[in-house]
């Protein structure tokens, strides 16, 4: 048989293949539901600064009320005064209020806080589960309580703002609920044992709930951030061990005005993954696996990069294993 055919049907049966393959996964997608935010209710959890406090801005911008949840009362009426300014400026009906409660406080307190918020400007439409901060170092080093704290902090504390709002979203079968993951929720490096298994735990707990709650017709997505120039992140550097400096330099640093844009964007046109910059697009190719998906142009990414991107990533790795024994010989 001639080679050149046997070439040609090879690559024509190829092409065939994952064509099918991807007119099934298109039909396979849930539609979209773009979100719109003028008129509605923003919860945001770590409000106070960082990500967070651009997230609330991006949406007092476009018309939407803020629900701010933090521990400090000073920069949480910093920050509040600051967003009626500028809805004032916008002239769109914005309103922003502020709750200090710690969100690593039982279920019961946490629901009240949601209670009043809603009492005060309405059911809450979106939630944002941004609360959070990393704590570094190697296994060994790392206290166990600090665990249970990130475990709390992290993790719990989403769930629980996440379980006093979602009744009523399902009863009125509408809501928005982001989850601020990170890229540690996609790529365990060393000297995140704590943080990365809280992001993960995170990121399991998103996806199934999505799930659960797509016949309602409650949206969820996640956002995974980088390393992002925020006031925790500048903290985070003073202690952090050269190791994970070095790894965790590979990626870069964004604003978080970059990040909130990103992330009004993406829920604009109801997509459920915001990641960051190429690398972070390249990581939520690779690390997909079995998570939700709803952009037809993403999912097929997935399917046709997926491999090449491992490839990649190995190789990334093997550069981390470099980088950790370099530092162990230095001992």
């Amino acid at each position: 048989m001639d080679i050149y055919f046997c070439i040609s049907c090879l690559t024509f049966g190829t092409v065939f293949m994952y064509a099918l393959l991807l007119v099934l996964v298109y039909i396979s997608l849930p539609r979209k539901k773009p979100l719109s935010f003028e008129g509605k209710h923003a919860f945001i959890t770590g409000g106070s600064k960082g990500i967070g406090k651009a997230i609330a801005v991006a949406l007092i911008r476009r018309g939407c009320s803020v629900s701010l949840v933090a521990r400090n009362v000073e920069q949480l009426e910093l920050v509040c005064n600051e967003l009626n300014a500028l809805a004032k400026i916008e002239r769109n009906g914005a309103v922003a209020k502020y709750y200090s409660v710690d969100v690593t406080s039982s279920y019961t307190v946490l629901k009240t806080v949601v209670e009043e918020a809603e009492n005060e400007l309405g059911d809450i439409n979106i939630l944002v589960n941004n609360a959070g901060y990393a704590v570094q170092g190697a296994f060994d080093s790392v206290d166990i309580s600090v665990y249970e704290e990130q475990m709390y902090l992290n993790f719990l504390s989403a769930v629980y703002i996440t379980k006093a709002v979602v009744s009523k979203m399902k009863k009125s079968r509408d809501g928005q609920i982001i989850f601020v993951n990170s890229a540690a929720g996609q790529c365990p490096i060393w000297g995140y044992t704590a943080y990365g298994a809280t992001k993960f735990a995170m990121r399991g707990f998103a996806e199934a709930l999505y799930m659960e709650l797509l016949p309602y017709n409650v949206q969820v997505s996640v956002i995974y951030p980088p390393n992002t120039n925020t006031e925790g992140y500048q903290r985070e550097i003073l202690t952090m061990p050269e190791e994970l400096k070095e790894i965790s330099g590979t990626a870069g640093l964004f604003e978080p005005e970059t990040v909130a844009e990103c992330l009004i964007y993406n829920l604009s046109r109801g997509n459920y993954h915001t990641c960051i910059g190429l690398e972070g697009w390249a990581l939520g190719v690779l690390s997909a696996g079995g998570a939700p998906e709803k952009s037809f142009l993403q999912a097929a990414a997935q399917v046709l990069f997926g491999g090449l991107l491992r490839g990649i990533m190995l190789i990334y790795i093997g550069h981390f294993n470099w980088i950790v024994e370099k530092y162990r010989l230095k001992q």
